[in-house]
């Protein structure tokens, strides 16, 4: 199992003992209102809350890394693109140059025989 979800676990059924050992009722100011609830109810709530808004949190981060990376390996694939056309072009300039330097021994043979003659 993955560690994060069994603390996740421990984490949860601390706050249960607690929240049940707390059980008396409190006043709860909500702005507009007040009401009297079991301070049970408050403490659950306030960690649904708090996990839903970490959950949100996460995910919204998830969901930004996957969007880097996906633009990443778009960028990837462009360069090794790159990569391979500057390749290609490099053995080409490499074959010119060998071409070339052939063409030079064989006239610096011509002119060498040339002035032997």
């Amino acid at each position: 199992m993955e560690k994060g979800f069994i603390i996740s676990l421990i984490i949860a059924v601390i706050v249960g003992i607690f929240a049940v050992n707390n059980g008396e009722r409190v006043e709860v100011d909500l702005i507009f209102t007040r009401v009297y609830m079991s301070q049970a109810i408050v403490i659950f709530i306030s960690t649904f809350l708090g996990a839903v808004i970490v959950a949100i949190i996460g995910w919204i981060k998830s969901w930004k890394y996957k969007k880097q990376i996906k633009e990443l390996n778009k960028k990837i694939t462009t360069l090794e693109d790159d990569k391979m056309r500057i390749l290609q072009e490099v053995e080409k300039k490499e074959e010119q140059i060998s071409t070339l330097y052939n063409r030079n021994n064989e006239v610096f043979e011509e002119n060498k025989d040339a002035q032997n003659n």
